[in-house]
């Protein structure tokens, strides 16, 4: 009897985290013995399209042609029902590997779950190999160690743990990177190829607690500031539009300028900017307030979570 093959995926549209957990932990799962394969609900992210690219990493087929009732899953980077695609049956999922303290891990019946507050599910999927000693590949070693990049900014942001240092530290002694790198994957994630609203909806997140409905835009780029002093107007009426089309109670955005290390928020709402200054201790001007040091929407939404 065949054995039941197993699809590792992410949420839909997956960034550098989700695409390279999966990818690393497939080979890992592939040298246990078992019959897994990486597919991908939409379209991975531009800058997990950079790395892919960069070192000649061939992108995962679509789970649309694939996917099939009797597959099992795998969610890494993802551990609740808003994101994933409408295709999966959470009952399919055998395993939740994420790395989030706000989750739906209770709408996976059959899963086993892995949720541990660290920077990146990149350094969960990297300390498999590590602990276990098994053999890594350049090309997964060269993807976990972008997303732990990416996800803490270059090991800065606040949610930045030793975990992810030192595993971070054991990737990169095994890679060759192109001169320059960081700066050139960070640089790609900052040019759109499309209209902002889209850029925005991308990495746009949703949550309800206590009956209000919350939304949090966030980009990580480089050059926060010119790109809030040309696009300030736009994104306001994006963010107008969004709240009206999604019924939505609060917005905003949090810009991270990755190379300068600070986050920029705006609003477009009386109630969601004194919500911020509340939580943050901070007075906004013009509905804009900048702020030294960088903190992730996944370290602010259970801070607004206790307050609501």
């Amino acid at each position: 009897m065949s054995q039941s093959r197993i699809i590792i995926t992410s949420y839909s549209d997956p960034d550098l985290d989700g695409t390279a957990s999966a990818i690393a932990y497939a080979e890992l799962l592939q040298n246990q013995g078992k019959n897994t394969k990486v597919a991908f609900f939409g379209t991975p992210h531009r800058e997990a399209q950079f790395v892919l690219k960069t070192f000649g990493i061939k992108t995962p087929v679509q789970a649309e042609n694939i996917f099939n009732q009797e597959d099992k899953l795998i969610l890494v980077d993802a551990s609740d029902l808003r994101g994933i695609s409408n295709f999966i049956n959470p009952k399919q999922v055998i395993e939740v590997i994420d790395h989030r303290e706000v989750n739906q891990t209770g709408e996976f019946p059959n899963a086993k779950i892995q949720i541990e507050l660290v920077g990146s599910c990149a350094t969960l999927i990297a300390e498999k190999f590590f602990k276990r000693k098994i053999m890594i590949t350049s090309s997964s070693a060269s993807l976990l160690y972008s997303a732990i990049i990416s996800n803490t900014v270059n090991l800065q942001a606040n949610v930045t743990t030793d975990r992810d240092k030192k595993i971070c530290n054991w990737l990169v002694r095994q890679l060759d990177l192109p001169k320059d790198y960081i700066h050139k994957m960070f640089a790609a994630k900052s040019v759109f190829g499309k209209p902002l609203k889209e850029v925005l909806c991308d990495d746009f997140a949703t949550f309800t607690f206590r009956s209000k409905r919350l939304g949090i835009a966030q980009l990580e780029i480089i050059y926060t500031d010119d790109f809030v002093n040309k696009n300030k107007e736009e994104i306001q009426k994006v963010l107008i539009e969004m709240k009206k089309e999604r019924n939505i109670d609060l917005i905003f955005l949090s810009l991270i300028d990755v190379e300068k290390i600070k986050n920029t928020f705006m609003v477009i709402d009386e109630v969601s900017k004194k919500l911020l200054e509340q939580i943050l201790g901070v007075t906004f001007k013009n509905n804009i307030f900048h702020k030294n040091g960088i903190m992730m929407r996944k370290t602010i939404v259970p801070m607004i979570r206790d307050i609501l």
